[in-house]
């Protein structure tokens, strides 16, 4: 085992009053010295550690962020999801409602070209009829014409004797 070392005490006591006040001096410089490097190490030590934080902070903060968008986007795409279901189920009953429309309207047309197929041959049996009232009042009044020609030109004498007589005129009420 090495030497014990003697005292601070021994040496100060050999020392002149002048090397005593260096040396306290000096050591007192040394201390400050350590004092301030310590102070500057902390220094250092908390802004790289509060550089370090930050850096953390940022992150954590950006995955935070990323998180609370996805969990955003689960929310908005579990809703869009249940609107497409309404606005499906909204359109298949609109459509149901329309088609039902369609076939009532197809229903009533059927019906409607019947009624007017009814009312074209009814019609054409009024005009058939009136066509035939006309064409008998026609050769009745040809077969007038002609007889009068016939008594004009033969010299009227049957004329005389067809005065007395009243013709019947067909299709009169």
């Amino acid at each position: 085992m090495g030497k014990k070392g003697k005292g601070k005490g021994n040496k100060l006591a050999k020392m002149s009053e002048e090397e005593r006040a260096r040396y306290l001096q000096m050591r007192a410089d040394a201390e400050e010295e350590t004092r301030r490097r310590k102070m500057q190490l902390i220094s250092m030590y908390m802004k790289n550690k509060l550089k370090r934080e930050d850096a953390f902070g940022r992150l954590n903060m950006a995955k935070i962020n990323q998180e609370w968008r996805s969990i955003l986007r689960q929310v908005k795409i579990q809703e869009l999801r249940r609107e497409i279901v309404d606005v499906e189920a909204f359109f298949k009953e609109a459509l149901k409602r329309k088609d039902n429309v369609i076939q009532r309207l197809i229903a009533h047309i059927g019906s409607a070209e019947d009624m007017y197929a009814n009312l074209q041959q009814s019609h054409m049996e009024n005009i058939s009829g009136i066509i035939g009232i006309h064409r008998s009042r026609l050769e009745f009044f040809r077969s007038i014409y002609e007889e009068d020609k016939q008594a004009v030109l033969g010299g009227g004498d049957n004329r005389s004797g067809d005065q007395g007589q009243s013709r019947a005129f067909p299709g009169a009420l």
